[in-house]
């Protein structure tokens, strides 16, 4: 299954997760007796969304095989807020079941969030001769290999193919300062590469599979 509809299979059982939990709080303040026919109503398809959600959550991670600081924070709400939920609702505890969604919604908006957020930078080891093209691969592949692989081809959630090169100015700009695309978000490196950084990166990039840089096809 290809890592883009993962992350439309996710964003959407994160979705319904959320709209459950806040009818399952506005059922537990206003009508108790409606949330629990509400509550069997959906025990099945809240158990799959649930499983959908966690699962794909998961799986990208796997795919990616790394991670942002907002998403260890994002994922410490989530596993915090379904044992409360679990708990609030069967014992109709008001406090624990409205912290828990609380939770929930704050774990959604780090998702989001997190979109434009860099990545935990690896650390990779090349030879290390000085010049800029390797220091450009080091770079590489401590923050951009996540999403578009050690060759470039692994186009993570639409991330584009860079193993026929780039033009070295536009892809110094996009690192620079992030780029929204159909499906994902490029993160601004501007804030965590130094220019010297940023620059060695576009170059190892421009020269990935070729010899001349490729033009701008984006």
């Amino acid at each position: 299954m290809s890592s883009s509809l993962l992350a439309q299979i996710h964003y959407i059982s994160a979705l319904a997760f959320l709209v459950i939990y806040l009818i399952k709080t506005v059922l537990l303040f206003t009508s108790v007796s409606s949330l629990d026919r509400f509550a069997a109503k959906v025990k099945v398809p809240e158990m799959i969304i649930s499983t959908l959600f966690l699962v794909t959550g998961i799986w990208l991670l796997v795919i990616l095989g790394g991670i942002k600081v907002i998403y260890i924070i994002k994922l410490a709400m989530v596993f915090v807020a379904i044992p409360l939920a679990v708990i609030g609702f069967k014992k109709k505890k008001k406090a624990l079941a409205f912290l828990s969604f609380l939770l929930i919604v704050g774990s959604f908006g780090m998702a989001e969030a997190g979109k434009k957020k860099p990545f935990i930078q690896s650390t990779a080891i090349v030879d290390n001769d000085g010049s800029r093209l390797n220091n450009g691969k080091k770079v590489y592949l401590e923050n951009c290999a996540y999403c578009h692989g050690n060759d470039g081809k692994k186009a993570y959630r639409g991330a584009p193919d860079l193993s026929g090169g780039r033009n070295e100015g536009y892809t110094a700009q996009v690192v620079t300062d992030g780029k929204k695309g159909d499906i994902g978000v490029m993160p601004a490196y501007g804030g965590t590469l130094s220019f010297d950084e940023i620059a060695d990166v576009a170059l190892y990039i421009a020269a990935m599979g070729k010899t001349t840089p490729a033009p701008v096809t984006e």
